[in-house]
């Protein structure tokens, strides 16, 4: 099977590199990732900055700049097998190179506190924007996975970033966004927006999974949503999660999107959960497991998807090629 790209758009790496390099580690990511990435053939991964509730709210920007800097860190140790991404042209040298390409976002705008803040980011290599994790910050509300919050959409200051990261070309994730948030983000820009990492509620039932009139709407305006891994997102219950529930969500995706704009966003979490707070565990409804093996076992999930029926083009374009296209269509660079 020829497929040339492998993008997983969504990967909570760094801050595991972070807390590794305050621990004198150096070269984390080739020795602790890349054996995976070279494994599932990935050519590339956006690479999430995620602020830990227990950091929050004063070592919100401290956290996520080190975390930007301690990717630079280890891109200048591996410049052989690892590039910064900004845009889709990045991503196709990143493969042709045999490298494996990163492209930074926000997960939750608690660092930004400011437009000049988003600019600053920005000027440092983060192209995406994901407003809120499944808590309250400054710019929206998140979904709540317990259901116990009151939610609202967007704030003032949420509108004005989200106005501000359009105008930059930023990718616009409304995973983990309230429902009313998303329609203050649908209802105030133009551009293709992504659902990095969502599933479909059609499917389950969950406050963090997309809805069928959200996912159209994303695909109308030529974005994209990501293929969550995450047993926790694709069942609602624990005995209930599998590989062969994740397909039914695939195809439940394609059917209402259509092929162009579904993509990988797996949100690999078994290495990390250990490192999370309680506070930040118990809005789980059960501990959450990967339903494919880490990126390393991603060929054996695409010859599943083949076995399941998916012809090759289909494949090229969940696997990497949707994605390259909404950079493209974004001209992030």
């Amino acid at each position: 099977m020829n497929i040339q790209y492998t993008i997983d758009g969504h990967f909570d790496m760094l801050g595991d590199v972070c807390q590794r390099r305050r621990n004198g580690e150096r070269e984390v990511i080739r020795r602790c990732f890349y054996p995976a990435f070279a494994a599932g053939h990935v050519t590339g991964v956006v690479a999430s900055i995620f602020v830990d509730s227990c950091r929050l709210p004063y070592g919100a920007l401290e956290d996520a700049m080190e975390q930007v800097g301690a990717l630079h860190c280890e891109i200048a140790e591996s410049p052989d097998i690892l590039m910064l991404c900004t845009c889709a042209a990045d991503f196709e040298e990143a493969a042709r190179s045999k490298k494996l390409g990163v492209l930074m976002s926000f997960e939750g705008a608690e660092p930004v506190s400011s437009l000049t803040l988003l600019h600053s980011f920005y000027a440092a290599g983060v192209r995406g924007l994901g407003l809120a994790w499944s808590r309250r910050n400054q710019a929206a509300d998140g979904c709540d996975f317990m259901g116990g919050l009151k939610k609202g959409g967007l704030t003032q200051f949420g509108l004005d970033l989200v106005r501000e990261a359009e105008k930059l070309s930023m990718l616009i994730d409304i995973s983990h966004l309230s429902d009313e948030g998303v329609e203050d983000v649908l209802n105030h820009t133009s551009c293709p927006i992504v659902a990095t990492h969502s599933n479909a509620r059609a499917i389950a039932s969950n406050n963090r999974n997309l809805t069928d009139a959200q996912m159209a709407e994303i695909a109308r305006r030529g974005g994209l949503a990501g293929l969550n891994g995450c047993s926790i997102i694709a069942s609602e219950t624990k005995e209930g999660a599998s590989q062969e529930k994740l397909i039914e969500h695939l195809d439940h995706m394609i059917d209402v999107m259509g092929e162009d704009h579904v993509g990988f966003g797996f949100d690999f979490c078994d290495q990390f959960l250990t490192g999370s707070s309680a506070q930040d565990l118990a809005r789980m409804p059960y501990v959450s497991f990967d339903l494919v093996g880490g990126h390393g076992a991603l060929p054996e999930f695409i010859g599943r998807l083949a076995d399941h029926g998916y012809r090759e083009e289909r494949l090229r374009k969940i696997a990497g090629e949707n994605w390259l296209e909404l950079f493209r269509r974004l001209d992030t660079k």
